[in-house]
């Protein structure tokens, strides 16, 4: 059985990108051919890649089309109207940490589209949403081949060493992460603040926060990122929303503790016993929690200890079920 995956894909990797990458080397390892078009880049290649998707479409037994709002759902929109062109089976997959607003927009409209079509979601918070509009809206975690990540070279060990990583926009929320680091450094001068990551807000937030505690890094290779985690100690994230955020799932992997923001699916996929948690655009609160870590860390072993063994079972075995009942209908098609 021949699969066809639409999707933008970004040379950074991560984010939707890597969750379907996962996706994708596990259906080939039950034996689908598998393959990935991408509509990501400039115009011209944009169109460049929706012609030879119409193109090659007819090779294939089923699309999935994988997306998120606004201009991120241009593969779902693709995908679906090339695989009713062709009379194949399709399957969206989408994923959106910031839904309620695109779906308040334009739920009724994308439900009118879709129809029936099944939708993959990956957190509850998600699901929520779009269970809300009616959609054919299935719960599916996202899943990890760990094997591929670069091992540990050394045991965790508590350090003053904690790291943000994100987008530099108003849904990561940079400045709220940025100001309790500035209120730290201003009881203490041995906390260590690495900020990973481009965009929009950075060259003001450069300007505005000097400090030789707080290092901007830029963008990394996401490969290189993983091999970086042992480096530190803690994980700060601060975004107003979030669907399954890779970073919270590798940082726990390297069993680094996390501090979020109690938003979206972060807060439905993990609890209190996992997680620390302060609410959205609370600086303040962040502030205290980085210097009750800082000064007593092993309080906080069993938070690391328990997101650790929560994300070490986001695996295939836990979710091939499902996948495979979604796409199971059309073997008869191999």
């Amino acid at each position: 059985m021949k699969i066809l995956v639409v999707m933008n894909c970004k040379p950074e990797g991560g984010g939707l990108c890597g969750a379907v990458e996962e996706l994708v080397k596990s259906l080939r390892g039950e034996g689908f051919y598998v393959d990935i078009v991408s509509t990501q880049g400039r115009i011209r290649d944009r169109i460049k890649s929706i012609l030879n998707i119409f193109k090659i479409t007819p090779q294939y037994n089923f699309i999935l089309a994988a997306g998120c709002a606004n201009y991120g759902f241009l593969p779902i929109l693709i995908g679906v109207i090339t695989a009713r062109i062709y009379r194949k089976k399709v399957l969206v997959d989408f994923h959106e940490g910031y839904p309620k607003a695109f779906m308040s927009h334009f739920g009724f409209i994308i439900k009118l589209f879709l129809g029936d079509i099944p939708v993959t979601i990956a957190s509850p918070y998600l699901l929520d949403i779009f269970r809300g509009h009616k959609f054919n809206a299935n719960l599916i975690p996202y899943h990890f081949h760990y094997e591929d990540f670069p091992q540990r070279t050394k045991p965790f060990s508590w350090n003053k060493k904690f790291i943000w990583i994100g987008s530099f926009q108003f849904m990561y929320d940079p400045e709220t992460a940025l100001k309790a680091c500035e209120g730290v450094l201003k009881k203490r001068n041995d906390v260590e603040f690495n900020f990973f990551g481009t965009g929009p807000l950075l060259g003001n937030l450069l300007k505005k926060y000097k400090h030789p505690n707080i290092v901007f890094h830029g963008f990394i290779p996401r490969i290189e990122l993983l091999s970086r985690y042992q480096e530190y100690s803690v994980l700060i994230n601060s975004s107003f929303c979030d669907n399954f955020p890779l970073r919270l799932v590798e940082a726990a992997y390297y069993e680094l503790l996390v501090i979020s923001a109690r938003c979206g699916g972060t807060a439905t996929i993990y609890d209190d016993k996992e997680c620390l948690f302060f609410e959205k655009g609370d600086y303040q609160r962040l502030t205290e929690l980085i210097l009750s870590v800082v000064e007593n860390p092993h309080l906080y072993d069993s938070f690391r200890e328990n997101m650790h063994k929560k994300v070490i079972g986001f695996s295939w075995d836990k979710v091939k079920e499902k996948w495979l009942n979604l796409i199971k209908p059309d073997i008869s098609d191999n």
